[in-house]
């Protein structure tokens, strides 16, 4: 059995905030109704107030925590329930709170089951949960509360009309919220990036994942390979950028043979204008900037001006 007072806050810590298998996430419905005639349940993942006893059972042993509960009383009705998990650690007792108000559906232990869950997530327990996105699940209308074919019914009410029922099914987690995930498929992803957005969308999914599963050293390599990224996205951005230079100029040094045969000064002005606008469209294309390429042309603008102005002389 773990046995806390052997290990540091940071090793109970992660114990505690470990993963949990599927068969201890459960979900329910957020939000849910019909869109013309097809059905939809927006739904949520929480743990099972069993799957908060085993953890603290197996992070702390059997006496090593504690639940208390208090009833929560408006005028003369129990409306909700605190909880209370005391643990030990050494000779020191620590203990968390967190409330829940009556379920709909047997009211007092519901209220009891929630808040215990609420105050588990306090020290962290499921506490990942709350990472994900959105979820809606497959479903289906169904003409009863027995008509299961996905396992799970939900009753939408209507205005004036009978009741409907949607039959759903629980969603798949996503592989960042299994236990003991396998981070290559995320590392590869990083060193597979062409771009900083694409980088940055590859790290989001990493960070998301190592973050839930609370693994240090996963977390640095994730450094190790994010600082290496940046560095080869950073030299292949500057070899481009060279690249680029190079044929903004090449331009340039085209505009400046034409600017050289323009015969009078209204031609040479508007050439030289036209040729302005069009490097600094080229290098806004490119990323790069136009300055140098037409700061390049102004010189051979100049030059003509004066052989032109000679010439008038």
């Amino acid at each position: 059995m773990f046995a806390s007072k052997d290990h540091t806050p940071s090793e109970l810590r992660e114990k505690l905030q470990a993963m949990f298998s599927p068969d201890d996430i459960e979900w329910r419905i957020q939000r849910a109704g019909f869109a013309g005639d097809k059905p939809w349940a927006m739904v949520v993942p929480y743990i099972t107030a069993r799957a908060v006893q085993e953890r603290f059972d197996e992070v702390f042993g059997l006496f090593g925590w504690e639940v208390e509960f208090k009833d929560i009383v408006s005028g003369n009705q129990i409306t909700g329930c605190e909880c209370a998990i005391s643990v030990w650690f050494g000779d020191k007792k620590v203990t968390k709170w967190d409330a829940s108000e009556n379920t709909h559906i047997e009211a007092i232990k519901g209220g009891r089951s929630s808040a215990m869950k609420r105050c588990a997530v306090q020290w962290g327990v499921g506490r990942y949960l709350y990472q994900m996105d959105t979820v809606f699940a497959e479903c289906r209308q169904c003409i009863g509360m027995r008509d299961k074919h996905y396992g799970n019914v939900h009753v939408v009410k209507t205005r004036g009309g009978p009741d409907k029922y949607i039959d759903w099914a629980f969603p798949p987690l996503p592989a960042w919220a299994l236990p003991q995930i396998d981070f290559t498929e995320y590392f590869e992803a990083v060193k597979a990036a062409e771009t900083k957005e694409a980088l940055s969308s590859a790290l989001g999914q990493a960070i998301k994942a190592i973050k839930s599963a609370q693994d240090t050293e996963a977390r640095e390599t994730l450094q190790q390979l994010r600082q290496l990224k940046m560095k080869e996205l950073d030299a292949k951005s500057d070899q481009f950028k060279q690249q680029h230079l190079g044929e903004l100029e090449q331009q340039a040094q085209e505009y400046a043979r034409i600017i050289h045969g323009m015969p009078s000064m209204t031609t040479l002005d508007n050439a030289y204008k036209k040729h302005c606008g069009i490097l600094a469209n080229s290098a806004d294309k490119l990323g790069v900037s136009p300055a140098s390429s037409i700061e390049y042309l102004k010189s051979e603008y100049t030059k003509r001006r004066d052989v032109l102005t000679s010439k008038e002389g």
